[in-house]
């Protein structure tokens, strides 16, 4: 079974954040690539795809296992790590020992769960559209947003892309062609719409300076993915009616 060291504990809170925000357990994979994880929150409105290369443990000493993890009891736990904290994490039959090492030593122990269900497919989607914002633009587009709908509707037409909000207090229209913070380009014209306190979660955990690049098409799922240190988180977003 596992034994695996990060130096660097930020970097295990922020990926657990990114997924327990949207769900509460789930399997991992380990093998000899890296850890992977694939979920669908209880709703089914949104997919989580992520993983983590081998690359960024040290030791990574694994043989190849799926493993239920309560997420919401992980994401406490790691929230307590401290800015300078190692993170170790070993599991066994039965249980998940994460232990934080730095100024204090402190390990907690997780039961391992059965979560039920075949591994999940990604959707079958051509998109027609692609557009790379900067995290920190877009996470205040969507506080914009949220002043007068819980839905937003995103269009592109060649190198132009807006979000619109519309509600019985007030609308808004945020646009932008080409410029440092925005680059879109599409094949056909998309409009589509999104819950809007999904869209805020799904961009929560990405830093300010970060890309984040949705791909689009008219009335169809959205895939939204970014980096969380050197791994990528991938979502796709159920759309609304229009």
């Amino acid at each position: 079974m596992p034994m695996i060291g990060l130096a660097n504990a930020e970097f295990l809170r922020s990926s657990i954040e990114a997924i327990a925000s949207f769900i509460p357990e789930g399997n991992f994979r380990f093998n000899e690539k890296g850890i992977h994880f694939r979920g669908m929150d209880p709703s089914q409105v949104l997919l989580v795809d992520y993983s983590m290369d081998r690359s960024f443990f040290a030791p990574y000493d694994v043989e190849p296992c799926f493993v239920g993890i309560n997420l919401e009891e992980m994401r406490k736990i790691v929230s307590r790590a401290l800015p300078n904290d190692r993170v170790e994490i070993d599991l066994n039959d039965s249980e998940c020992t994460l232990s934080l090492r730095g100024e204090l030593e402190r390990s907690f122990r997780l039961p391992l769960i059965d979560v039920a269900g075949d591994e999940l497919k990604l959707p079958d989607v051509k998109f027609d559209a692609r557009v790379e914002m900067n995290a920190r633009l877009l996470k205040e587009s969507l506080k914009d947003a949220q002043l007068f709908s819980s839905s937003i509707i995103v269009r592109v037409k060649g190198d132009k892309f807006s979000l619109e909000s519309k509600g019985s207090s007030g609308n808004l229209l945020v646009s932008s062609s080409q410029n440092n913070g925005v680059k879109a380009k599409s094949r056909a014209d998309v409009v589509s719409k999104y819950s809007l306190s999904y869209f805020m979660n799904i961009a929560k955990e990405a830093s300010p300076d970060s890309t984040i690049v949705l791909e689009l098409k008219s009335d169809s799922p959205m895939k939204a993915s970014y980096m969380i240190g050197k791994s990528e988180i991938r979502y796709y977003l159920a759309h609304m009616l229009i």
